[in-house]
């Protein structure tokens, strides 16, 4: 992907130069990591159930819709308990759900109900749900490794994968593992997760399914470690018609530490548009199958803050409203924020049970299970060409025993905003973040 030294930064620059020795490193530490799909089976310290894959249509899915505005409100939790007011915030509401529903197949009792709950979809309808979900993102599938290529791919690639991690110590139920299989495609690796072995099988997965730009897990281990979920989401898009790089320049943007001339894009050209409440939100597209809206809120109000009332209203509006003319001027971005503690957000959604005694006897009977870690590491790169983006979400759990020249529209996005990054088909929200201080 074509980017000039000013858009990728340093953090960028040394991840690239380092890419292939962290990939060769990975594959020499987990040989699982760098297998072809197709083959994971056989790969040494990889085990699979027995148990068929199943799909499900999103038409047999009922509770689709509802999983997806669950999500959605996870993710606006998630982006507002995690970070200072004057700080970027990177999250990925669809990992953090898939992440979660993972969970939710060992779930029993009161634990399954707030699982349940906060998922927006019970039991099968809830399996059922997420299985459509990662069906309709699978169309979009491909080596996670575009996300280092110096081009974005013509078509947009949707790379999302789960696995569950297993202490040696562990013994798991079986149709638990049945469940990860036929409901997620999740592979299965045995480990001893209270040492640094763990941690290389950990690391090794993390960096291939985020094709780099995530480098490591961010599960600490320990002794009383028995479980570690994961997920991981990773999109490459370009702009279904790229910015023009000569428009691109300087222009000041006002954050909560003040003003500061930022790097912007421009570009007019027919875009969905919509206001409400004050703000104003307009959508582009990408090359196919996905969008990312851009959400302009009222002067003096944190992006962070939106009601989901209004956010509902302006991605409603943005489906159904004709294209107009719109000149736009928005910062190239490239926000890679620390690991985020997702427990806080977790406890305002109900899920504070996970962390202190919950019935996840449906994982294993043999030892009482608690979550101790629910992290997420993000990082999205956006420029002229278009998006790279990239999630991670990890959930441990140890033992208790041709243009009009007037537009119709101007948008400048000078002040703190949201972006929402979406599968168009679906509504599902892939990355959500609150913008406060674009400057690289």
């Amino acid at each position: 992907m074509h980017r000039r030294d000013s858009v990728v930064g340093p953090t960028r620059a040394r991840r690239r130069a380092t890419i292939a020795a962290s990939v060769g490193a990975a594959c020499f530490l987990a040989l699982t990591a760098c297998a072809p799909a197709t083959d994971e089976a056989a790969a040494e310290g990889l085990e699979r159930s027995d148990a068929a894959r199943v799909v499900v249509a999103p038409a047999d899915a009922t509770a689709g819709p509802d999983a997806v505005a669950a999500t959605e409100e996870l993710g606006l939790l998630a982006l507002r308990a995690t970070a200072e007011p004057e700080d970027n915030a990177l999250v990925s509401p669809a990992s953090l759900s898939f992440a979660l529903a993972l969970l939710a197949e060992g779930a029993r009792g009161e634990t399954a109900a707030t699982l349940d709950t906060a998922l927006g979809a019970a039991g099968a309808d809830r399996t059922a749900a997420y299985n459509a979900l990662r069906g309709e993102l699978a169309k979009h599938d491909g080596d996670p490794a575009v996300a280092q290529d110096d081009e974005l791919p013509e078509r947009p690639v949707l790379h999302l994968a789960n696995q569950a991690v297993l202490d040696d110590q562990l013994v798991v139920e079986q149709d638990y593992l049945d469940a990860l299989a036929s409901g997620f495609d999740a592979g299965v690796q045995h480990t001893d997760l209270g040492g640094g072995e763990g941690k290389k099988v950990l690391d090794a997965w993390v960096n291939h399914h985020t094709g780099g730009l995530i480098e490591e897990s961010a599960i600490q281990p320990d002794p009383s470690l028995r479980l570690v979920l994961q997920n991981a989401i990773l999109l490459a898009a370009r702009w279904q018609i790229p910015f023009e790089e000569s428009s691109t320049g300087d222009q000041e943007f006002t954050g909560p530490d003040g003003t500061a001339p930022t790097e912007m894009l421009r570009g007019t050209r027919p875009w969905a548009y919509a206001e409400a409440d004050g703000w104003a939100a307009v959508r582009l597209p990408y090359a196919e199958a996905f969008h990312a809206d851009v959400l302009l809120p009222p002067a003096g109000t944190d992006p962070a803050d939106v009601d989901p009332g209004t956010l509902t209203a302006l991605t409603t509006a943005l489906d159904d409203a004709a294209p107009q003319v719109v000149e736009l001027a928005m910062p190239t971005l490239e926000l890679e924020p620390p690991t985020l503690d997702l427990a806080p957000a977790l406890e305002q959604a109900g899920l504070g049970g996970l962390f202190d005694a919950p019935d996840l006897s449906g994982i294993s009977t043999a030892e009482q299970l608690r979550v101790s870690q629910v992290l997420q590491q993000a990082y999205l790169s956006l420029d002229e060409e278009g998006t790279v983006a990239a999630a991670v979400t990890e959930i441990a759990a140890e033992t208790t025993s041709a243009m009009p020249e007037e537009p119709a529209v101007r948008m400048t996005v000078d002040r703190p905003y949201l972006l929402r990054i979406a599968h168009t088909e679906t509504r599902l929200p892939l990355f959500l973040a609150a913008v406060r201080s674009p400057q690289h």
